[in-house]
């Protein structure tokens, strides 16, 4: 136990450290992230400390914050970090409250684990939403409410848990369309940071859907045999049917 928790705080200083990277290539002058253990939870915090969010910047003026948190834990065979719950929060200066946020958990199921809330008003989305059926779980509780319903409420799905959207996704999109002031170097800084981030996530992918790792391979010329004793590792559909 006492390495596995030795290989948790390790695995997460080294994640802050890689999101301190990528958020220093955007704004030099932002808090770093480090890593703390969560109050009554076998878990690691990593975020801002103070969380005064990332500050972005358009012709030099304050214009966005974006907020970021991970709670992360080791995985399932408590070998690598995983990330049990995580929230992105886009936040105009001139405003009251978010306009977007990303969220995922690991852990949820009334909804996308990984999804996306627009924090907006727009009629035709309101009057679709009101008027909508109820043969899911969630559209019977909108109706049966009987309050007005907010584009917020919806939960856009983002990939699940493999394929959702990272930190240096979110800080492109801010970039290219609000166009938020960069340094030198940023973009390629980001394009490194998601290059690692998805071939992080590859080597999930291949944990949950061996066999079609091993199909791959072997389509590329690679020799590729089971030796351990047992069985070969089956495929994670409930991983992979996961909306």
């Amino acid at each position: 136990m006492a390495s596995e928790v030795s290989s948790l705080e390790d695995q997460a200083q080294k994640f802050a450290q890689s999101l301190t990277a990528t958020v220093h290539a955007v704004d030099p002058d932002c808090e770093p992230f480090t890593a703390k253990y969560v109050e009554g939870a076998p878990r690691l915090a990593v975020r801002q400390s103070p969380s005064k969010g990332i500050p972005l910047k358009v012709d030099g003026v304050p214009f966005l914050d974006l907020k970021v948190i991970f709670e992360c834990c080791m995985d399932s065979k408590g070998d690598y970090l995983a990330v049990e719950k995580s929230r992105i929060e886009v936040t105009p200066k001139a405003g009251s409250g978010p306009t977007f946020r990303y969220e995922y958990d690991r852990n949820y199921t009334k909804a996308p684990p990984a999804h996306m809330h627009v924090h907006a008003h727009r009629d035709a989305f309101t009057y679709l939403m009101a008027t909508a059926g109820n043969s899911s779980k969630r559209s019977k509780r909108r109706v049966e409410s009987g309050k007005v319903p907010s584009l917020q409420d919806i939960h856009f799905p983002l990939g699940g848990h493999r394929f959702r959207p990272c930190l240096e996704d979110i800080l492109e999109i801010l970039i290219e369309e609000f166009g938020v002031d960069m340094q030198p170097g940023t973009l390629k800084a980001l394009r490194d940071g998601r290059a690692n981030w998805r071939r992080t996530q590859a080597r999930s992918v291949a944990r949950d859907d061996p066999q079609s790792a091993v199909d791959v391979l072997r389509s590329l010329g690679y020799d590729v045999v089971w030796n351990r004793s047992g069985e070969e590792p089956p495929v994670r559909w409930d991983r992979l049917e996961q909306y």
